[in-house]
Formats: C-alpha cells, sequence, structure tokens
C-alpha cells in the first residue's frame, strides 16, 4: 500500500515538474517571439529613418540640381543678351539710352521689381537717383556717401546687402539704412573711378548669384557710362567756341540741315539772325583785349536769356553772332531781335561810355527760309546784306531783308 502510495507521489510530481518545464518552456518562447517582434519593429522604424533621410538628401540633391539648373540659364541669358547690349551702348552717347539699356538687362536677368541707377555728381558729390521711364520715382532721390545701403556701397567700393531679422531689424550688417525698399546696392566703378551705384529691390526666388550678375552689369555700365563722359566732351568740345560756349560755326550748319529737312516736310519757316558788336576793334584797342573777351561772353549770355531753347544760337566768327530761329515768321524774328538790340544797348557794360554811340550795341539783319531763299547759305547771304545795310545806316539797329522791290532791298521795320 505504501509502495502504491510512493508510486502516485512520484507521478504527481513528475506531472508538476513536467507542466513547469512545459510552462517556462512556453514562456521562453513567448519571450522570443516577443523580443523578435520588437526587433523587427526597431528595424523597421531604422529602415523608415534611413528611407526618409535619404528621401530628404534627395531632395536636397535635386533643390541643389535646380537651383545649378538655374544658375546655368541666368548666366546663359546673360552672355546671351551682353554682345547686343554692348553694342548698342558702344553706338550711342545718349545718356538716357545707356541708362535704359542697363536697367533692361538688369531686368531681364533679376527678378525684381525695383531698379535705381545713381550717378555721383561731382560738384556736390551726391549720389543722385536717374528718372527713367517705367519706374516709381517715389523715395530719396539723393545720398551722401556712407549714407544708407546705396552710400555705404559707394563708400566700401563694395557690394552692400540688406539683411532683416524675423522682427524686421537689420540683420548681419549694421548699417543705419533708410533705403526704401532696396535690397542690394552695387558700385558702378570703372578704373578706380568711383561712377555710381546700381539699387536693387527685393530679388524673387533668390539663388546667390544676384550680386555676381549684377556687379558684371555695373562694369558694363562704367565702361559705357565712361566713354559717354569723355566722347561727350570730346563732341562737346568740337562744337563749342571756347571762349563764349555757344555753338560753332560748324555745329550750326550741321543743325541747319537738320531744321531745313523739318522745315520742308512740315510747311513752317526757318528765320535766321545774323548780327555783329559795332564798333568792337574800337573797343578792344581801348580797353585791352581781355575786356573785349568779357564783352563777347556777357553777349551770349544775353543772347541766351533772351531766346528759346529751340533756337540755335552761334558764335559766327570774331564778334559776330548767329541765331537760328525755328518755326518762326521773319516779322517775329525781327520783333525778337528788336528787343535783344534794345537789351544790349542798355546793358551797363564797363566801358560803355568811350564808345562812339555812348553803349556798346550790335547792328544785324533778318532773312528767312524759304520765302527769302532756297538754301540756309542763300538765306544767310541776305541777312549778310542786311547787316551791312544796318552798318551803313548808322549801327544800333536791325534790317529785315525783303524782295527788291524798285530800290528798297531792306527796311527797318516788320510790316
Amino acid at each position: 500500500m505504501e509502495y502504491i502510495q510512493y508510486i502516485v507521489l512520484s507521478i504527481s510530481l513528475l506531472a508538476v515538474f513536467t507542466i513547469v518545464i512545459i510552462a517556462y518552456r512556453k514562456g521562453r518562447s513567448a519571450g522570443r517571439i516577443e523580443k523578435h517582434e520588437n526587433d523587427k519593429k526597431e528595424r523597421d522604424t531604422t529602415y523608415l529613418r534611413e528611407i526618409l533621410s535619404r528621401d530628404q538628401q534627395i531632395q536636397t540633391l535635386i533643390g541643389r540640381i535646380d537651383n545649378l539648373n538655374e544658375l546655368n540659364n541666368r548666366y546663359l541669358a546673360f552672355m546671351l543678351k551682353v554682345p547686343a547690349v554692348v553694342q548698342r551702348l558702344n553706338a550711342t552717347l545718349n545718356f538716357d539710352e545707356i541708362i535704359s539699356s542697363i536697367t533692361n538687362l538688369i531686368g531681364d536677368i533679376v527678378p525684381t521689381d525695383k531698379i535705381e541707377i545713381y550717378i555721383l555728381d561731382e560738384a556736390d558729390n551726391l549720389l543722385k537717383k536717374v528718372p527713367f521711364q517705367g519706374q516709381n520715382q517715389e523715395g530719396r532721390i539723393s545720398y551722401a556717401l556712407g549714407d544708407g545701403l546705396v552710400g555705404m556701397a559707394a563708400h566700401n567700393r563694395m557690394i552692400m546687402i540688406n539683411r532683416f531679422d524675423n522682427k524686421g531689424h537689420l540683420g548681419r550688417k549694421n548699417i543705419q539704412s533708410s533705403d526704401s525698399g532696396l535690397w542690394m546696392a552695387v558700385p558702378i566703378i570703372f578704373r578706380d573711378s568711383l561712377l555710381g551705384v546700381i539699387g536693387i529691390g527685393e530679388i524673387k526666388n533668390a539663388i546667390g548669384n544676384e550680386g555676381d550678375l549684377i556687379k558684371m552689369i555695373a562694369d558694363i555700365a562704367g565702361v559705357a557710362l565712361l566713354n559717354q563722359a569723355l566722347l561727350g566732351e570730346a563732341k562737346q568740345e568740337a562744337n563749342t567756341d571756347p571762349l563764349t560756349g555757344l555753338n560753332n560755326r560748324r555745329y550750326f550748319f550741321k543743325m541747319a540741315q537738320n531744321f531745313v529737312e523739318k522745315s520742308i516736310r512740315e510747311g513752317s519757316p526757318i528765320s535766321i539772325f545774323l548780327f555783329d558788336i559795332d564798333n568792337f576793334k574800337h573797343y578792344n584797342d581801348t580797353n585791352g583785349h581781355g575786356e573785349g573777351d568779357n564783352v563777347l561772353k556777357e553777349i551770349s549770355k544775353l543772347v541766351q536769356g533772351a531766346s528759346r531753347k529751340t533756337s540755335v544760337i552761334a558764335r559766327y566768327g570774331g564778334e559776330e553772332f548767329i541765331v537760328m530761329l525755328p518755326g518762326i515768321s521773319k516779322k517775329d524774328a525781327f520783333l525778337y531781335a528788336e528787343r535783344l538790340r534794345e537789351k544790349i544797348s542798355t546793358h551797363p557794360f564797363p566801358h560803355r561810355e568811350k564808345q562812339p554811340l555812348g553803349c556798346v550795341s550790335i547792328s544785324g539783319g533778318i532773312a528767312s527760309f524759304p520765302t527769302d531763299g532756297d538754301s540756309i547759305r542763300k538765306v544767310i547771304q541776305l541777312v549778310d546784306s542786311a547787316l551791312y545795310q544796318a552798318k551803313s545806316a548808322g549801327r544800333n539797329r536791325i534790317i529785315m531783308h525783303k524782295p527788291y522791290l524798285f530800290s528798297d532791298p531792306a527796311t527797318e521795320v516788320p510790316t
């Protein structure tokens, strides 16, 4: 009996042990499964992170490639446009055309809605805005060197960029700028000479090469502006009388041809007034050639002050002056000449009382194209004859040419 109980107890213990072993093994198996699942989840998460990271890297590379493509496109567009722009700039001495070509090139290359050109005025050392068509001219029109973004670019002779933080305050460069809407300022320099500044507003979709492009355009502008200044001065000297600053005889005939063509097209008259200073040799001999030169310069100013902007005034030679009056009838030209004669005769020239007539005076002649002559040279011959008659009649008078009517080739009063 005891033996049987022992066997039953042994079997029970064996069963319990077996159950414990089975439970343990199942627990280990479940733990391994759970760990495997956790490891798998972690690996999946890691893989996902790597995929996202690589995707971001790919997107970044794509963005860089797009930027490089945009850079290449802008440089290509710039290189394609430059030859034509340079050709236009070399073909003109017109300041407005130069400014227009430069601003158009900037607008074609850099996406911005604000382009401002400032030119250095050496008279007062201020950078002055150039007004041009199609641009809003509100805001500041001049800057001193070192003042604002424009002035800093000129003073430092380097590209200046405005950077603002998220509160709208100036960031990286501590410039107290009052430039309205300007994002960049690039100096225009040629051979160490500061000529001006290019101001650029906010650039849309900036890709980083805008400063380089504007700098290259500024270099082109520098060459064009300096050529315009130098060649313009040379041309001015070739067309100008050095003593009086008036046009010279050569320029007068050049302009006369242009006005004759316009007169023929429009059927309008051109009147010519030729005069000289009475007894000028006596004034020179009595008071010296320096004083005589002063009289020539002063009369030049009086003629300019009494004339319209459309008139062409020239020193014809010695003490002779000539005025071309486009669109003015002979009668109105006579009235103009009479006003000028009176103005000169009453002007307080030094030593005027020593002159034979007691004043500095002029004598002149008037004639018109095409009524009096079929060419400007023919008309000038007629006014020269009228001038001679004015001298013969006692000086200090104007004679208007009239077609020959018996013995009356000229008259002192308009009809």
